[in-house]
């Protein structure tokens, strides 16, 4: 049987189909042909799924993704592979990441641009950004055309430079819409990254020490520096509520257009205090910036701590997004796409 046949909805291509959001979009998709592409195959309750394992940073992926899109005849693209965690991936070199990352985003793009060059094919292009790439210290909750000012952090500027790619390319797709969403950190149950890890006060399992801590059942503290500051407001947004904003936009995307949005949990962000309440972990506030900032490099290289020394200032600082164009776009549906407030996605991730 061909599975066109019994699609009523245009196929899609989703590149990290087996993570986490991947997964969790696939539910709110079965009315699509699902053509997956990862490194190892998902476990989905999806009628229609065709899967393709492909390494999309490796030379021949832009021939292999034009033939996948060409052969299922894929009328939307969703980009969502990516290396947040590289401990828990095996992704270790910088490198390595800009490939996966970099390279990776730039073959998608060259394989849309190939089967939209005579006639358009592919009319929606859908990639996760994400708020890390505004900067770790934000004065307030900026719009989306705030300057993008990473720095440290190597999947915050692998972000920058793929979000500023996929603008740039939009010309080139032959009147492919293409909407950047720029999502805020997500949490919820299932979600495994040294971020949740850090909010559960998990020690890292690299290495013989982090492993007998965590035999122990010992709890890390939060470290932040003293001063308002360095206060911390996060609105982080829950995976379940990304899953929905991105099968909503698939069918309500606006054709032809560029559209950058940002995207956050509702109602009030929480503090670095709040954190330390909703996941029952001591906060430690020590006298200043660079002394807690050579702690999470000591701790990291000693392999007890789960966050990356260079994620730090993503930490202690403050990041917030203005979601006011988010809001208009969605509407009415709005409280039906996003359920969860930040504190909601908190408590969804640490709860047992």
């Amino acid at each position: 049987m061909n599975p066109l046949a019994a699609t009523p909805r245009p196929p899609l291509l989703v590149t990290g189909l087996s993570g986490n959001l991947g997964q969790r979009l696939a539910p709110h998709l079965k009315e699509h042909l699902l053509v997956g592409v990862d490194l190892f195959p998902p476990q989905l309750d999806h009628p229609q799924v065709q899967f393709c394992p492909l390494d999309i940073s490796q030379g021949d992926a832009p021939a292999v993704l034009e033939g996948l899109i060409r052969d299922a005849q894929v009328r939307q693209v969703i980009h969502l592979a990516f290396v947040l965690d590289p401990a828990r991936t095996g992704a270790m070199a910088r490198q390595r990441q800009w490939e996966i990352n970099v390279r990776g985003t730039r073959h998608l793009l060259e394989a849309v641009e190939r089967v939209n060059r005579r006639d358009r094919q592919v009319d929606f292009f859908l990639y996760l950004s994400s708020v890390t790439s505004y900067g770790p210290l934000l004065p307030y909750p900026v719009r989306e055309d705030y300057p993008q000012e990473p720095h440290t952090y190597t999947y915050a500027l692998h972000k920058k430079e793929t979000d500023e790619m996929c603008r740039a390319r939009h010309t080139r797709l032959n009147g492919c819409a293409v909407y950047v969403v720029r999502g805020h950190i997500f949490l919820g149950p299932g979600v495994d990254n040294f971020i949740v890890r850090a909010l559960r006060g998990r020690p890292s399992d690299r290495t013989w020490l982090g492993r007998w801590v965590q035999r122990r059942r010992w709890r890390l503290p939060l470290l932040l520096p003293r001063g308002e500051k360095y206060r911390g407001h996060y609105q982080f947004m829950h995976i379940d509520d990304a899953a929905r904003l991105m099968a909503w936009l698939c069918h309500h995307f606006e054709p032809g257009k560029l559209v950058v949005l940002n995207a956050q949990g509702r109602g009030a962000p929480v503090t670095g205090d709040d954190l330390a309440r909703l996941c029952g972990l001591p906060l430690l506030r020590l006298p200043s910036y660079s002394l807690v900032g050579l702690l999470y490099r000591f701790f990291w290289g000693v392999g007890l701590s789960p966050v990356p020394p260079e994620a730090f200032p993503y930490f202690a600082g403050s990041y917030l997004m203005n979601t006011e164009r988010l809001e208009r776009l969605l509407g009415a549906d709005y409280p039906q796409v996003i359920h969860f407030t930040a504190e909601e996605a908190v408590r969804a991730t640490v709860t047992p």
